[in-house]
C-alpha cells in the first residue's frame, strides 16, 4: 500500500490516506482478540519446540548422530533438517522465500435489461456445456479436485452466471434454462466432482465419515447452498425442499441424502459456535471466500423462506471479517489458520480483494464497497483516454489462473472486469474485456458459441469472462437482496422453448398480465414451437397479429410457432 500518493488518471489522493478511509475502513480492523490469543499460544508452542530443537542439535553430552540431530530441527517446521546438510534445497528455500517477497455509471431500468447476441454466443457455450451427458466433460479443466482448479468450482460458477442471466435478463423464462440449471446441479453432486472429500477427510482429519454436509465442508456446503438458491429464487421451483432431494455422491457405496434446508441449518449452525464466526473448509483453514459465498446462500434463503438467521449471524460474521481477515489497510486476509491463527504472508493481493468484492456484494455491500475503493484507487491504472489498464503491486497468486495454476498476467482482468460492471465503471470494465479477449483469444465453436481459447484460458477465466459479459451496474447485489420483481413473478412465463433452436435476450413480464420476449435463433433462422404458461384462466392474450386463448386454469403452455431470425 502506498502511504500517500497522487493519481495521476484523476488528481484524487489514494492510498492509506485516501477520502474513503474514514468512511469505510472501521477502526477495529485486524483486532481480533480470539485471533491473538491463538496466535499467541502458537508462539509459546513454537519457541518451546524450538529451544528444544537447538538444545538437542547443539548438546555435545550424548552423541546422537548427525542424522538425528538434523532430524530434531523438524521441530522448528517440517523440513528443517534439510537445512542443517549440504544440499541444494537449502538454497532453493531462501531463493524462494526472496523472490516471493520480491515478487460507477448509472444502469438501466431493471424492467430495460436486454442481453446483446454477442453475449448470447458466449451464454450459449455455458448452455453447450450443461446439456452434455454427465459423464463428458469436455470444456471442463481438469487438474486436481483439491484446490481452485476443481471440477466443483467450475460447476458453481455455471450456476451463479445462470442465476445472474435469469435474474437481471429472463426472470419470465423458465423452459431450457430451469433445465441446464437442474442438469448443473445435478453435475455438481457426481462422484467425479465430490469424492475428493473422502481422502479430504481421511489425510486431514484421520477420519472415515465421509459425509460431506455434516461438518466442515463449506467449500461444498457453502457454494452448492448459494447455486440451489438461486435456481430456487428465481424460478419459484420448490423441488430441492423435499427431502433426499440433493443426493451427493462419495463413492459407489456412499451416498448421503439431503436437502435445501438441511445445506441451510448446518452452516447456520457451525457459524454460530464458531469462535470466528467464519468456519474452516479445507481441514483448520479458514477461507474467507467460502464463507462469503455461503452466507450469501443464507442471505437469499432468509430471503425466500422468511427465515432471520442471518440478521443475528451477519453482524457477528462482518465483526469477525473486520477483526480477524482484514488488514489495517482495509485489504482482505483470504486465509487463516484455524489452530494457529496465523495466515499465509504473501498468498495473494489484489486477487483477494477482487474475488471478496463480488461474493461479498450480496450480502455485506459495505464490505464490498470498502474494498473496492480500495482496489480502484491504489491498484488500478486506468487512462480514460487510450482506454489502456493496467495492475500494479501483483504479488503471489495474483499471476496466476486459478483455474490450471498457470502463470497469466491477465487472469485478474476477469475479475476486474466484474467488480467494474457490478460498479457501474462501464468504461473500464470494456477496457478489460478488449485486454484479456485480445491477449487470449476467442474461438467459435460448430454450434456458433463463443469461448475464449482453452489452450490460454481456463474453464474457471471462461466462466469469469461470461460473467463479466453479462454483469450490469448492481445486477449481483440486487439478485440476492431483491430478486426478479413481484409483477415478473407473478406473469407469464415462457415454459417451453427449443434449445438449439433459440436464444432468450429477454423475457419479463411488467404487469403480471404481459410478457416481453426478444429472441436470437442460436444458428439458423426459423419456426420454432414455443409455449407460454402461469396465463390468467380463459384470458386472450395477442402476439403479433396472431392470438391465443388460455385454458380453463392457465395451468398448461399455450402453443404457438413463431419465426425467429437474427
Amino acid at each position: 500500500m502506498v502511504a500517500s500518493k497522487s493519481s495521476a488518471q484523476s488528481g484524487r489522493p489514494y492510498g492509506t490516506s485516501g477520502p474513503y478511509v474514514k468512511d469505510l475502513i472501521p477502526p477495529n480492523v485486524g483486532s481480533g482478540p480470539h485471533r491473538k490469543n491463538v496466535q499467541a499460544r502458537t508462539l509459546g508452542v513454537w519457541i518451546a519446540l524450538t529451544f528444544t530443537a537447538l538444545g538437542i542439535f547443539f548438546q555435545e553430552y550424548v552423541d546422537i548422530g548427525p542424522k538425528h540431530k538434523a532430524a530434531a530441527l523438524g521441530l522448528i517446521f517440517p523440513g528443517a533438517g534439510y537445512l542443517a546438510s549440504a544440499n541444494v534445497l537449502s538454497g532453493i528455500l531462501f531463493v524462494a522465500a526472496e523472490t516471493d517477497r520480491l515478487v460507477a455509471a448509472a444502469s438501466k431500468k431493471e424492467d430495460d435489461e436486454e442481453l446483446s447476441l454477442e453475449s448470447l454466443r458466449k451464454l450459449q457455450f455455458l448452455f453447450d456445456q450443461a446439456f452434455q451427458s454427465l459423464d463428458d466433460w469436455s470444456g471442463f479443466t481438469i487438474v486436481d479436485q483439491y484446490q481452485t482448479a476443481a471440477l466443483r468450482y467450475q460447476i458453481y460458477q455455471m450456476m451463479f452466471v445462470l442465476g445472474l442471466y435469469q435474474s437481471t435478463y429472463a426472470p419470465n423464462a423458465h423452459g431450457y434454462i430451469n433445465e441446464a440449471f437442474q442438469r448443473v446441479i445435478e453435475r455438481s453432486l457426481t462422484q467425479k466432482v465430490l469424492n475428493f472429500w473422502k481422502w479430504e477427510r481421511l489425510t486431514g482429519k484421520f477420519s472415515l465419515d465421509w459425509d460431506p454436509v455434516k461438518k466442515d465442508n463449506i467449500m461444498v456446503t457453502g457454494f452448492l447452498l448459494q447455486g440451489v438458491m438461486l435456481y430456487t429464487a428465481n424460478t419459484g421451483d420448490k423441488r430441492y425442499t423435499k427431502p433426499g432431494s440433493l443426493v451427493f455422491n462419495i463413492d459407489d457405496k456412499h451416498t448421503y441424502r439431503y436437502n435445501l434446508h438441511d445445506l441451510q441449518e448446518t452452516l447456520v449452525r457451525q457459524w454460530s459456535v464458531s469462535p470466528y464466526c467464519l468456519i474452516s473448509c479445507e481441514p483448520n483453514w479458514i477461507y474467507v471466500m467460502c464463507n462469503l459465498q455461503g452466507m450469501t446462500g443464507a442471505v437469499l434463503y432468509d430471503r425466500v423462506f422468511g427465515t432471520k438467521s442471518t440478521e443475528v449471524l451477519l453482524p457477528i460474521f462482518e465483526e469477525s471479517l473486520n477483526t480477524n481477515f482484514t488488514e489495517t489497510s482495509g485489504s482482505v486476509l483470504t486465509i487463516r489458520s484455524e489452530l494457529t491463527g496465523f495466515t499465509i504472508p504473501g498468498l495473494c493481493g489484489a486477487a483477494g480483494d477482487l474475488a471478496a468484492i463480488m461474493m461479498g456484494c450480496g450480502p455485506l455491500r459495505n464490505f464490498s464497497r470498502r474494498l473496492w475503493a480500495i482496489i480502484r484507487n491504489e491498484t488500478v491504472q486506468f487512462d480514460s483516454k487510450t482506454k489502456e489498464v493496467s495492475l500494479t503491486g501483483l504479488v503471489g497468486a495474483d499471476k496466476i489462473d486459478a483455474g490450471n495454476y498457470r502463470s497469466n498476467e491477465c487472469a485478474m482482468y476477469t475479475q476486474l472486469a466484474i467488480a467494474a460492471g457490478e460498479y457501474g465503471d462501464e468504461e473500464l470494465k470494456e477496457a478489460c474485456v478488449r485486454k484479456f479477449e485480445k491477449a487470449w483469444g476467442v474461438k467459435t465453436a460448430p454450434t456458433g458459441s463463443q469461448h475464449l481459447d482453452p489452450d490460454n484460458a481456463s474453464c474457471l477465466m471462461n466462466q469469469a469472462a461470461l460473467t463479466a459479459a453479462i454483469i450490469r451496474p448492481g445486477a449481483y447485489h440486487r439478485m440476492v437482496q431483491k430478486g426478479p420483481s413481484e409483477t415478473a413473478l407473478r406473469g407469464p412465463i415462457l415454459s417451453r422453448v427449443p434449445y438449439p433452436g433459440v436464444l432468450i435476450a429477454k423475457a419479463r413480464s411488467h404487469t403480471s398480465e404481459d410478457l416481453e420476449l426478444v429472441l436470437y435463433p442460436s444458428a439458423d433462422a426459423g419456426v420454432f414451437d414455443l409455449g407460454i404458461s402461469r396465463l390468467a384462466p380463459g384470458q386472450t392474450y395477442s402476439y403479433l397479429d396472431k392470438t391465443v386463448k388460455a385454458d380453463k386454469d392457465g395451468a398448461g403452455p399455450v402453443k404457438f410457432l413463431l419465426c425467429v431470425h437474427g
